[in-house]
């Protein structure tokens, strides 16, 4: 990763007024999302947790946002456990993807339509 004159990673900083906070972002490839949760594992019980954001980053932890959290899926006879207090409301991960989509309106039907034909009967 790129390094500022300061030492930081580009990215892992957001502006909050004068001074400058960072912001631990979500592990999964591509995905810029703020992490709100943090992931752990065990493999000789295979098990899965996802609990509350560390405080510090630690190596054996995964950073997730929380759509990441929510849709997380382990593999089968795994447990999943989720130990959050509180469960973030889910963030997109396309947001304003639905935007782009075109809603179109049902056609509407003349007064004489009686519905699809019965199968049975040939009508």
């Amino acid at each position: 990763m790129i390094a500022s004159p300061d030492g930081v990673p580009y990215g892992s900083r957001v502006p909050t007024g004068s001074r400058t906070t960072k912001v631990r972002r979500c592990s999964r490839n591509g995905c810029r999302w703020p992490a709100s949760a943090s992931l752990t594992y065990a493999y000789l019980k295979q098990v899965v947790w996802i609990e509350d954001l560390t405080p510090q980053p630690h190596p054996a932890v995964y950073d997730l946002c929380a759509a990441h959290a929510e849709r997380l899926s382990v593999p089968v006879g795994w447990a999943k456990e989720d130990l959050r207090v509180i469960p973030p409301a889910v963030t997109p991960i396309r947001p304003g993807i639905e935007e782009l989509r075109p809603v179109a309106a049902p056609p509407e039907r003349p007064a004489s339509w009686t519905g699809p034909a019965d199968a049975q009967t040939g009508a």
